[in-house]
């Protein structure tokens, strides 16, 4: 099946994609270039079988991470954006070829930095304390948020740490780490380097050595 949003070419000048487009999980090719799309949904990651995604030349500043979801994908075409970087969730994709040429990529730039100590709320700690109980199966406190709806609909957004891999929910530091286009991800079609989001917990991992995840800087 191929869902496009034209009729002769590409140009329906079109904002967002139309949610009857991501109720089709049968959609195996999707077109959807030279519009005016800012924002990709969550919800993409339901096209479980996809394998060709058409975006070029519309204004998508961020994919979700929910485009790993589509393990199917073989082709991404996002040229002509303003990406900055590329989801975790890339890694799942069987991307033979990816497209993102006139993005404005980051670039591993050295830039001078100061250290800085984590200050947490108090929401995040509290959201902190139940995710690490639930490593433990006799933790009162587990039990206790198990039983509570309101209290697993809030953590089911948790993610872990690519450094220490302990959970966080509301607070983290975003970073950028730098992959092969062809030894890691395999692409067929680029080479040289692709920035990857990464996710730190705190600035304590931060600034752990032996990783290779740096700080995103953006000019002012």
């Amino acid at each position: 099946a191929v869902v496009s949003t034209q009729s002769t070419g590409e140009r329906n000048l079109v904002a967002t994609i139309p949610r009857e487009i991501l109720s089709c999980l049968e959609i195996t090719e999707l077109h959807l270039g030279n519009n005016r799309i800012k924002e990709l949904p969550r919800e993409l990651g339901y096209l479980r079988n996809l394998k060709k995604l058409f975006i070029y030349k519309n204004e998508i500043a961020e994919i979700p991470d929910e485009i790993g979801h589509c393990q199917s994908l073989q082709i991404l075409d996002v040229s002509c954006n303003l990406i900055t970087m590329f989801p975790e969730g890339i890694y799942h994709c069987a991307l033979k070829e990816l497209h993102c040429d006139e993005n404005p990529l980051l670039e591993h730039l050295p830039v001078l930095s100061q250290n800085v100590h984590d200050i947490f709320y108090l929401k995040e700690l509290c959201a902190r304390m139940i995710l690490q109980s639930f490593k433990d199966r006799n933790s009162i406190l587990r039990k206790s948020a198990t039983v509570r709806p309101d209290i697993l609909n809030v953590l089911k957004d948790a993610k872990k740490c690519v450094v220490c891999e302990q959970s966080y929910l509301f607070s983290w530091l975003e970073c950028v780490h730098f992959v092969n286009a062809k030894s890691e991800l395999k692409l067929k079609n680029r080479a040289g380097n692709i920035p990857i989001r990464a996710c730190l917990c705190s600035y304590d991992c931060f600034y752990t050595e032996g990783h290779n995840y740096f700080a995103v800087s953006y000019p002012n």
